[in-house]
């Protein structure tokens, strides 16, 4: 079976791959091994390279009123920021924030509160 075959067979079955390359495989172990310490509401999250930063911009972020409010005192793209929030709640199973509409500011849904009570105390453990 060729490479690009497997690919696309891992894509259908939503399997995650790794980047190719000597460097990715460090970085993808290391990642895996972060993430074997953290809380098992976490474990998801921290498989793949970043996963820690997505975490900490999701607990950063859900102390603004919206995402482009958080994004701009974060200093990342809104889009950015969006895409990794849709990363984190595809990858822990639900969504993590209630959107903001008008009037009404954005909220950590009872899974995005327990997602980030459970980073703030493992980041607190690890310092």
């Amino acid at each position: 079976m060729s490479t690009a075959n497997m690919a696309r067979w891992a894509k259908t079955h939503q399997i995650p791959m790794r980047g190719r390359g000597g460097p990715s495989h460090t970085a993808n172990l290391q990642a895996s091994r972060r993430g074997s310490s953290a809380p098992a509401i976490l474990r998801p999250a921290l498989t793949g390279i970043g996963g820690a930063a997505r975490l900490s911009r999701l607990a950063n972020a859900s102390a603004y009123p919206t995402l482009t409010v958080a994004a701009r005192a974060l200093g990342v793209g809104q889009c950015a920021l969006v895409s990794q929030i849709g990363r984190l709640e595809k990858e822990l199973g639900g969504p993590l924030l209630v959107r903001a509409e008008r009037g009404r500011p954005m909220t950590l849904t009872e899974l995005g509160i327990d997602i980030v009570n459970a980073y703030q105390a493992w980041e607190k453990r690890r310092a």
